[in-house]
């Protein structure tokens, strides 16, 4: 008898099921987080649905994480990114320098990586041309990625504990 070690192909479909895995939760989370934003009275689904793809990882742990910085990237970039809107006027320098101060601010409180979603916050809330005020949408923006991230995070943790309970009955 060979060893499954042996076969080639066990790291490919090792792979493939988890590449599977990964497609589906994924889809999961952003197809539940767009399709309920509205029930929620969010008006921009899609940035839920591009949260929860941002967010998602293979494991809870991982997209708890990475839920994190997005969060709290959300929140430092819509803070600089109201205050650059307040400011903008089609500036250039002012969209640059927001996004360095947003990138420097989650630097000098640690969180890093939360440095490069903060700065698409910013871009998102400044660059797209505006209907309402800066205000507004900032907030939206925000109550928008927080639902993806929840979704992803709660798309991940029944999975978890769906895996947990078919391994128990085996």
């Amino acid at each position: 008898m060979a060893d499954s070690n042996s076969n080639p192909a066990t790291p490919t479909r090792t792979r493939l099921a988890a590449g599977t895995r990964q497609a589906l939760l994924t889809a999961a989370a952003a197809w539940v987080s767009y399709e309920t934003s509205s029930l929620i009275g969010l008006r921009e689904g899609y940035w839920a649905a591009i949260s929860a793809i941002v967010v998602m990882q293979s494991d809870l742990t991982d997209t708890q994480n990475s839920g994190r910085d997005r969060f709290i990237g959300t929140i430092v970039g819509g803070l600089i990114g109201w205050g650059c809107g307040a400011c903008w006027h089609q500036q250039g320098w002012v969209y640059a320098l927001s996004v360095a101060l947003t990138i420097f601010a989650c630097w000098a409180i640690n969180i890093s990586n939360a440095g490069r979603l903060a700065a698409v916050t910013v871009s998102i809330i400044v660059l797209i041309p505006l209907i309402e005020p800066i205000w507004r949408v900032a907030l939206f923006r925000f109550l928008e990625v927080s639902w993806g991230i929840a979704v992803a995070l709660a798309v991940v943790f029944l999975a978890a504990w769906i895996e947990r309970r078919a391994i128990k009955c085996d």
